[in-house]
């Protein structure tokens, strides 16, 4: 008796624990797909709202993306932005110019930008910003990148460079990789929601303030002290001591060497510019690559960084110029491009 009594018990507790994992994996599915139909449902709102906006941030990288048509685009991050005053520009040349700098950007971000560009529009020139600095590996330049996420499945000219958050500083030709190509960016990718992650703000901005969008030009109004000068130095100084492993970053010079081919290849006329700085610094090595580039490539390469012209504290807002500098600097920027290469420019 008590044997038959153990086993008439050990039958139920088997099927209630049976019972008990289907009711769990049943409840899980149905989470899953909850979530999942909740992700998807997120990102087509998030993706109205983002394509139909009329102003903002989002809605500047849109308008360059899909909608420029100008002769002359400026690229670059906030240097370029901030320092090239487009409707003084396009008044000299006697063409339409639009500033496409983004504040906060590197040339990742300006090579996905010459990509999509010229999927739809060929201008004639584009003046690359290269602001030394941006060169060297900054985690935070692939963080940024999340601006090209919204674009990722419509758009396959996005795809390679935002793709390239998830191997940022990854060796990509060593064995393990070879043999194991983790990329947790594609992965998060899957996602809907997580393509506009942090845009809310932005975007609902975008619907209550308007901004309008001429030339892409935002100047800085404020004129920098001589002691504000000196701390920015400082800071900026501080900061290269502390990167005891500064190098310069694989994935930029491939965008930099790869915006340039793209120009040859759709023959409009390319050239790299350096605006102004506070301090130019002689010894880094960013300047004889990007000399050697130039020459290699046999692409015009104009670098005011130690021009005496813009040594004047009253040129500059921060480590930006103002708007003063910017029309000074643009000035004498327009007659080097008029000089040089409007004739060639003009014959297409």
């Amino acid at each position: 008796m008590p044997a038959s009594l153990y086993t008439s018990n050990s039958k139920p507790a088997k099927g209630g624990s049976r019972l008990q994992l289907i009711k769990f994996l049943k409840r899980s599915l149905i989470l899953l797909a909850m979530i999942v139909a909740l992700d998807q449902a997120t990102g087509l709102v998030m993706h109205q709202l983002y394509f139909n906006a009329k102003s903002g941030k989002e809605y500047e990288i849109n308008y360059a993306f899909t909608k420029v048509a100008d002769d002359i685009i400026i690229i670059g991050s906030s240097k370029a932005r901030r320092n090239y005053n487009t409707p003084l520009l396009a008044d000299s040349m006697k063409m339409s110019c639009y500033n496409a700098g983004q504040d906060g950007q590197s040339l990742l971000f300006s090579y996905a930008m010459t990509q999509m560009i010229l999927s739809h529009h060929k201008p004639k020139l584009i003046v690359v910003e290269m602001f030394p600095e941006e060169l060297y590996y900054n985690e935070v330049h692939y963080d940024r990148l999340n601006v090209l996420l919204p674009y990722y499945a419509d758009y396959p000219q996005v795809r390679e460079v935002a793709n390239w958050r998830g191997i940022r500083n990854t060796d990509t030709a060593s064995a393990f990789y070879k043999l194991f190509p983790y990329n947790i960016e594609k992965i998060k990718l899957l996602s809907q929601a997580y393509r506009y992650n942090s845009m809310w703000f932005d975007l609902l901005k975008g619907i209550f303030i308007k901004q309008q969008i001429e030339s892409g030009f935002f100047p800085l109004h404020n004129t920098l002290t001589e002691k504000e000068k000196q701390q920015y130095i400082n800071k900026f100084e501080v900061m290269k001591r502390g990167e005891r492993n500064r190098f310069i970053d694989p994935l930029k010079l491939k965008s930099l060497i790869r915006i340039i081919n793209l120009c040859k290849e759709n023959k409009l006329d390319v050239c790299m510019v350096m605006s102004p700085v506070l301090k130019r610094y002689n010894q880094d090595p960013v300047y004889i690559l990007v000399n050697s580039l130039s020459k290699e490539m046999a692409v015009p390469l104009l670098d005011f960084t130690g021009d005496n012209r813009f040594n004047d504290i009253k040129y500059f807002a921060d480590n930006h110029l103002n708007l003063t500098g910017a029309t000074y600097f643009t000035s004498v920027l327009s007659s080097y491009l008029k000089n040089e290469l409007s004739n060639k420019m003009k014959a297409k």
